[in-house]
């Protein structure tokens, strides 16, 4: 059997800190599992069992406990992960927003409300958002609460036979 891994004790602000993470109901999934790791070691239990209730690897469980003793709840958290980097900056954003929320018509465009695909054209037509994708421009909208709705077309005639003649 193993033995147990002596953590040194938790003072009583880490175990409150811990406690008020793993009964979050908002608590990430991975956070909630190292904190759930942490708790079983401050319990008394071994790695090898606390890693298998929790469900992490013995050398992942390792890992997350050299970052605990190392950083203290901080040290669980996820570390931000390097990525691409952005293509369009603020100020492209900012040119999107207002141009999505402008009146096309005040643009000298002719019509009067945004669809994405004639928001991209217009778009694109601009020197510093020539290369802008529709994904893109949907991402950014959707960033800061914007969306265009779908559109619904119908069609209206007197003709008496429009119903008969609607049907295929």
């Amino acid at each position: 059997m193993n033995r147990p891994f002596l953590l040194p004790p938790l003072c009583a602000q880490e175990l409150l800190e811990l406690q008020r993470i793993l009964r979050a109901t908002t608590t990430p999934a991975g956070l909630y599992r190292r904190c759930r790791l942490i708790w079983q070691l401050a319990a008394g239990s071994s790695i090898a069992q606390s890693a298998e209730l929790v469900q992490l690897h013995y050398s992942n469980a390792h890992k997350w406990l050299k970052r605990f003793q190392a950083g203290g709840l901080g040290g669980l958290h996820d570390r931000p992960r390097s990525g691409r980097p952005r293509i369009y900056d603020d100020d492209i954003e900012t040119l999107i927003i207002e141009t999505a929320t402008s009146q096309p018509s005040g643009l000298g465009l002719g019509f009067t409300t945004w669809s994405l695909p004639k928001l991209e054209d217009h778009l694109r037509q601009l020197p510093q958002t020539r290369t802008i994708g529709f994904s893109t421009i949907r991402r950014i909208l959707a960033r800061h609460g914007l969306r265009f709705l779908t559109g619904q077309t119908w069609c209206n005639s007197d003709d008496p036979e429009f119903e008969v003649k609607k049907t295929p």
